[in-house]
């Protein structure tokens, strides 16, 4: 296995995480300061009733609708007053935010009602959508705001009912999304241990409210460092940590290294023999003498 200089990132893992269209233009509640003057909280979620009971004339939407502030959705006609008699005036009910239409649930010729809580139209700004997500409160200490985070949109696999075998192609892996940290909660959930963090979703993200997905946050980048698989560290018998170096085609010799941070499978390493491109052992590494002979199985 070669070493690799790649770039060390400590990762805090965060799990349960979620969307939700409401963007907080105020200060965090975490390290509170002065409000800056004029920022209000601004609600990006619309979901809209019919306000009386009436006959729907024309829907003038549809789900994956781009509308303006403005925009007509749906028309009302022969409106019933207070008094039961009939007004047949038209009625128009417009969209009160720019944005995306999510849902429709609404058809010419039916009869509204005011009371009900479903909504028969929502609309949603996706450029200010944020993820809700839940950390462990023992890497809580390390959450600062402003740290970058990697955001990974779950996909579950989508077949082709009229796709053969030989034809059908898996889907690619998902490409991370670049978003911050925009608040911590001083708080932790007593029942699941997790402290609740908010992180900003860029324009192009493309997700929904109340999707899921995976995020990692990076609480501290170390450049230029080399790592190595954690299955080619070990320890030898007087304790310290050693790696075996591949000399040659057939000979490994034991190297001590300190090693430092860890991601993933991957863990950071410095030795002042070790250098991009060696290649060291990665199976059966423990338990070999100081120099040994190997065969290489990858070549």
């Amino acid at each position: 296995m070669k070493i690799t200089p790649l770039v060390k990132l400590c990762i805090l893992a965060a799990v349960g995480c979620g969307l939700y269209a409401l963007w907080h233009k105020g200060v965090p509640r975490h390290h509170e300061e002065p409000e800056a003057p004029g920022e209000t909280e601004v609600a990006v979620h619309a979901r809209i009733a019919s306000p009386v009971a009436a006959i729907v004339s024309d829907v003038n939407c549809f789900e994956g609708q781009q509308v303006e502030k403005g925009q007509t959705l749906f028309t009302l006609n022969n409106s019933r007053k207070p008094d039961g008699s009939i007004e047949p005036a038209l009625l128009k009910i417009t969209a009160p935010l720019s944005g995306t239409v999510v849902y429709v649930n609404v058809k010419p010729g039916e009869v509204t009602d005011p009371e009900t809580l479903t909504p028969l139209v929502e609309v949603v700004d996706l450029n200010r959508l944020i993820i809700a997500a839940n950390v462990p409160s023992s890497q809580m200490p390390a959450m600062k705001l402003g740290q970058t985070v990697e955001i990974f949109p779950q996909q579950g696999e989508v077949h082709d009912t009229f796709a053969t075998t030989e034809t059908a192609a898996p889907n690619p892996a998902p490409v991370a999304l670049t978003g911050t940290v925009t608040l911590i909660e001083d708080r932790v959930d007593p029942k699941t241990n997790m402290g609740p963090v908010d992180i900003s979703v860029p324009a192009e993200a493309r997700l929904r409210p109340g999707q899921f997905v995976r995020v990692r946050i990076i609480t501290e980048e170390r450049r230029d460092c080399l790592t190595v698989p954690s299955r080619s560290i070990v320890k030898n018998q007087t304790g310290e940590w050693v790696i075996y170096l591949v000399s040659g085609k057939q000979a490994a010799i034991q190297q001590p290294v300190k090693v430092g941070f860890r991601e993933g499978d991957m863990v950071q390493v410095q030795s002042l023999i070790l250098q991009p491109g060696d290649k060291v052992v990665t199976t059966g590494a423990y338990g070999l003498p100081e120099k040994t002979r190997i065969r290489i199985l990858n070549e």
